[in-house]
């Protein structure tokens, strides 16, 4: 492997590019440098190892990583050096871990850290940082609700990605407002869907709108495809009226879907348009 200046820095933009492009072998080789850096540096280390572990085990589906994550995640917030971000990172390695293994314990933890996190960040006078840790929750209520079958949960994820996305665009950020409103939408349709309600459905549609228009020119392919996949999920949902503009963003995210990596996602937004046009037939 190649020398580079500062290996904690290239290896975290590594780990960026990785979850971007969904390219596990960049997120092994952001590891692979992070366990290279020397001890003296852990302080350092920490954060960035925690996160590239996460993004690894996501992208590998690799259980022993992402355990691996939390373990120092938890060692991190328990000698309290690092202080709200190492909540974060914590809550971020455990809804990944609790989603892939679907141990509901595993997401109560997270729920937990980010909490922890947010109090932390509005403490510290972060605004923006709590808001996200907001957002997070509000994700991981919904995965929850998901997982147990409770209703409610949806209710108060909701309410909770409302409130993130308000807070994000009184301060101005767009790009936040923008994900909050697509985790929004994919919150208020599996709400619509249960209740049946179609003003929950209307609003849906109204977010996964919102999250796409805030996308910025360079967002990557598989984030684009992702926002276009949740709003056309929305539209079908809303009505039968609507399934004419969701065939066109289903087929527009199949194409930005071309990666070796995204693999999984192309597959599901396939059945998602198989499945749309068999019933518009």
């Amino acid at each position: 492997m190649t020398p580079v200046a500062d290996p904690i820095a290239h290896a975290d933009a590594l780990r960026l590019r990785a979850e971007a492009e969904a390219d596990v072998t960049l997120a092994a080789e952001a590891v692979a440098l992070l366990r290279e850096v020397p001890r003296a540096r852990e302080a350092e280390l920490a954060l960035p190892l925690i996160a590239a572990l996460r993004a690894f085990g996501a992208l590998a589906d690799n259980l022993d990583a992402l355990d691996s994550a939390v373990v120092l995640a938890r060692d991190l917030v328990r000698r309290g050096t690092a202080g709200p971000r190492a909540a974060a990172a914590l809550g971020a390695a455990l809804t990944v871990l609790g989603e892939r293994s679907g141990d509901t314990d595993l997401l109560a933890e997270a729920l937990s850290a980010y909490e922890s996190a947010g109090d932390g960040f509005d403490a510290a006078g972060a605004p923006v940082d709590a808001g996200r840790m907001a957002r997070n929750r509000g994700a991981v209520l919904t995965l929850l609700a998901g997982a147990l079958g409770d209703r409610s949960l949806l209710i108060e994820a909701a309410a909770l990605l409302r409130g993130a996305r308000a807070g994000f665009v009184a301060a101005g950020e767009a790009v936040e407002a923008g994900l909050a409103a697509e985790n929004l939408s994919h919150t208020l349709r599996l709400l619509g869907e249960k209740s049946g309600d179609p003003a929950l459905l209307a609003e849906a549609v109204a977010a996964g709108r919102a999250a796409l228009a805030a996308l910025p020119d360079a967002a990557p392919a598989r984030a684009r495809a992702m926002a276009e996949t949740n709003l056309a999920n929305a539209l079908v949902a809303l009505g039968a009226a609507h399934r004419g503009e969701a065939l066109g963003l289903y087929r527009a995210a199949l194409a930005r879907l071309a990666a070796p990596g995204l693999a999984a996602q192309r597959a599901v937004v396939r059945h998602n348009l198989l499945r749309t046009e068999q019933a518009a037939d």
